[in-house]
């Protein structure tokens, strides 16, 4: 048994999943229970009772192998033996599926805290900072033009959408730095240094999606997959500690509020947030997230993305998050 690391808190914030709301469970430090940890295949759980305790839900009901945590303002599933976890029907993939074993259902502590604590309790995030800056990413560029529809390319999708945000931002009083502001191409390294050297930023890069069937479609959000994790397109496992992981929790926070953002404003299909190890991701020193914003090869989302008011819709959706994760993270 063990003392948390994520020690529990006077109230609870739920502000990254872009409602803005407080949950308000106050409870006290001696009230609280502490995570007891059950290895398992060399790697460490946490029971679902456990995480029902510690973080004052409500109840806890179980059936047919889906689990379901209540609070007055949570609501959080997952199935056994599967990785994606549902917080306010929000869809996040965990690095490790739920696992069933001597009648207890076990949650891995590396998603308990890279993910869940974060995400319910982002004011208390130890390596949080304040920001004034955001660094926009244009994905792709120049001769990369990136994903293809009948209407156009990714690569000046991308540019239009970062331009919108850039103004958005500055309407919310954000100072705002662009990787690329025309049709160019700047490596991926030099993407990463120029980000590294401002100070008190965060960093969002803008993509759209594609894939060889055209049903395909929604919105994704990635953030940096953490140490000793796969990631969710099958790029295997790396043990070695990246740039961008020692900003673990800030990454799934961002992420969460920006996909919440996204998702509630757009009515879009939720493609889930998920990790993986991008080199804009991996060697940032910020806190850092790559937007997918919908499906070039989808007819329907392609012809949304070529249209002014979608692009608009979603800049207006990010840059609301940017300032919910901003308050969010405030004690």
């Amino acid at each position: 048994m063990i003392t948390a690391d994520i020690a529990p808190i006077p109230r609870t914030l739920l502000a990254t999943i872009a409602i803005s709301l407080c949950c308000g469970w106050c409870f006290n430090t001696s009230e609280a229970a502490v995570l007891k940890v059950i290895k398992h295949n060399g790697r460490d759980y946490v029971t679902a009772q456990n995480i029902k305790d510690f973080y004052r839900f409500t109840s806890l009901t179980i059936k047919d192998g889906r689990l379901k945590f209540l609070s007055p303002k949570i609501e959080m599933g997952i199935r056994s033996g599967a990785d994606t976890l549902y917080i306010n029907r929000i869809l996040f993939r965990l690095s490790y599926p739920v696992v069933y074993k001597n009648r207890q259902y076990l949650f891995s502590r590396i998603d308990l805290d890279k993910l869940i604590n974060p995400v319910l309790r982002p004011s208390y995030i130890k390596s949080a900072k304040r920001f004034r800056s955001v660094v926009i990413d244009p994905g792709h560029g120049g001769s990369d033009p990136g994903s293809k529809s009948r209407y156009g390319y990714e690569k000046d999708y991308n540019l239009k959408l970062a331009n919108l945000l850039k103004r958005d931002l500055e309407r919310r009083g954000f100072r705002v730095r662009m990787t690329r502001s025309g049709d160019t191409f700047p490596s991926l390294r030099d993407r990463v240094d120029f980000t590294n050297r401002i100070s008190d930023a965060i960093f969002i890069s803008l993509h759209f999606n594609a894939y060889n069937n055209s049903s395909a479609k929604g919105i994704e959000t990635y953030a940096l997959s953490p140490k000793d994790t796969g990631t969710h397109n099958s790029r295997g496992v790396k043990g070695s500690v990246l740039t961008g992981n020692a900003r673990d929790a800030e990454n799934i926070a961002l992420a969460t509020a920006i996909h919440a953002s996204l998702l509630k404003k757009t009515k879009a299909e939720d493609r889930g947030i998920k990790r993986d190890r991008f080199t804009v991701l991996a060697d940032i020193n910020k806190p850092a997230v790559l937007v997918e914003g919908g499906f070039l090869s989808n007819p329907e989302e392609a012809r949304k993305i070529a249209s002014p008011s979608y692009l608009a819709l979603l800049s207006t959706s990010i840059a609301d998050a940017v300032v919910t994760y901003r308050n969010a993270l405030r004690k």
